[in-house]
């Protein structure tokens, strides 16, 4: 099969959340298939990714970064005017002894004017990405010139990708469809006002007038765009990929203290921290033999005010360790030599559908997993029923968690157990079901 996928984020130029499809496209071309990669060059992330196919496979494009615009002609104005004032000081030398320099202060601050606002709702449509749209589809157009895929396969979000693989697959007359890691209008997270949603509403169906098949990550997902369209619906979860693992037992990041670590984004107060911070202030003094790592985007500054004002409530400044994002496979072997890993689910029945990529490699470290906030749902079933570890919102049930696994680290009993539950969530058990899936799509389009 040959098979073109365009990706609005794609190694190194993505964040740590975009890893699916790095996968996929090593899936792919691991099992022998033509894959090629269109992409946007999105110098804006850190290299947290590293691309799993060769370089020769992947197009990197330019991509127009529509929200620099308005600083750009700002910028070019101010040199505009300040050259006229430079230009009518020469002439008058006098005027340079009075002039002041700015109060402390009163330059503009990093806030946002209400004009920026507006001016983000009313291009970014549908997001910050549609900078790229002419770019990705003149280098699609060039790509085509000596050689074209069977099938176009769109990862979104971004969601600025979808329009980007209609056109490619209008222009060759090939079949397309989209993998939605979230969902568009449908996710439990969208929030927008009725203007935006119903704006957002038009453009999701129109991207997706001519698209042949979806794919998603959640049983729940696939129910729900089943029940909305009558394309043909695969679901596949996102997975790990055993290779990015040990085989061997890795040495404990910290021999004296249980670590526990969190990795991802918090959104707000919907993935809270705030039920173990309050487990481990009940633990008073015993709270000292524990280190808990949270990883995000900013570090310590996507704690809030509450988060701060636990961790002095309980005095736990020593235990609660803030770091922004590094490398993924860094982050994946201190997974595998911690104690415990966090997952923070947003306490509302809108998360069910919710699967955290994130699961997946906690899986695959084969640590035990502590599952807070929601205590339903298809990620709650998934750590429940398979023994992977502890679903509580219980703060006094997490504690007394939380004390037995520090009795079992103190007597050196912490061991890991092969969980055989484990193998069936690997990358290839979920991406295989993918390849018959299109290919039945190629076929029906002859």
């Amino acid at each position: 099969m040959k098979i073109l996928i365009v990706a609005g984020y794609f190694p190194p130029f993505s964040p740590a959340s975009a890893s699916r499809i790095n996968k996929f496209a090593k899936y792919m071309h691991d099992t022998g298939h033509d894959v090629m990669v269109l992409a946007p060059e999105n110098k804006g992330y850190p290299p947290t990714l590293t691309a799993e196919i060769p370089q020769d496979r992947i197009i990197f494009t330019d991509i127009t970064n529509i929200n620099e615009i308005p600083n750009k002609v700002k910028h070019r104005v101010r040199n505009i005017v300040q050259s006229a004032k430079q230009a009518g000081a020469s002439a008058n030398p006098d005027l340079d002894e009075g002039r002041r320099e700015p109060k402390a202060g009163s330059e503009k601050s990093g806030k946002e004017s209400a004009l920026s606002r507006w001016y983000r709702k009313l291009t970014n449509i549908p997001d910050d990405m549609i900078g790229w749209y002419p770019h990705g589809v003149k280098a699609g157009r060039k790509l085509f010139e000596s050689w074209s895929p069977d099938i176009i396969f769109c990862t979104t979000p971004p969601h600025s990708g979808l329009f980007v693989a209609r056109r490619l697959a209008t222009i060759l007359d090939v079949p397309w469809v989209v993998d939605f890691r979230d969902l568009w209008t449908g996710h439990g997270y969208y929030n927008a006002s009725i203007i935006q949603w119903t704006v957002d509403t038009f453009l999701e169906k129109m991207a997706l007038r001519k698209c042949k098949g979806m794919i998603t990550v959640t049983e729940s997902w696939a129910k729900d765009l089943k029940e909305q369209s009558t394309l043909p619906v695969e679901f596949a979860r996102n997975g790990f990929d055993p290779k990015d693992f040990s085989d061997t037992p890795l040495e404990t990041y910290d021999a004296e203290k249980v670590t526990i670590i969190y990795a991802g984004l918090l959104y707000g107060i919907k993935r809270d921290p705030s039920l173990v911070l309050e487990a481990l202030g009940k633990m008073g003094d015993k709270a000292k033999y524990f280190r808990f790592m949270i990883y995000t985007a900013k570090g310590i500054r996507d704690l809030t005010p509450a988060h701060t004002a636990l961790i002095e409530k309980y005095n736990l400044q020593d235990v609660v360790e803030n770091y922004k994002y590094i490398p993924q496979a860094d982050l994946l072997k201190i997974q595998q030599q911690a104690d415990l890993l966090l997952l923070l689910r947003w306490d509302d029945p809108k998360e069910n559908g919710v699967i955290a990529g994130k699961l997946f490699e906690y899986i695959g470290s084969g640590t035990p997993i502590l599952a807070t906030g929601s205590i339903t749902g298809e990620a709650a079933d998934i750590v429940r029923d398979n023994d992977f570890g502890l679903v509580s919102n219980d703060v006094d049930e997490v504690v007394a968690y939380l004390e037995k696994l520090l009795i079992t680290k103190q007597k050196g009993d912490l061991k890991r157990r092969v969980n055989p539950n484990r193998e069936q969530f690997t990358r290839t058990k979920q991406f295989e079901k993918l390849v018959p899936f299109m290919e039945k799509i190629i076929a029906d389009s002859r």
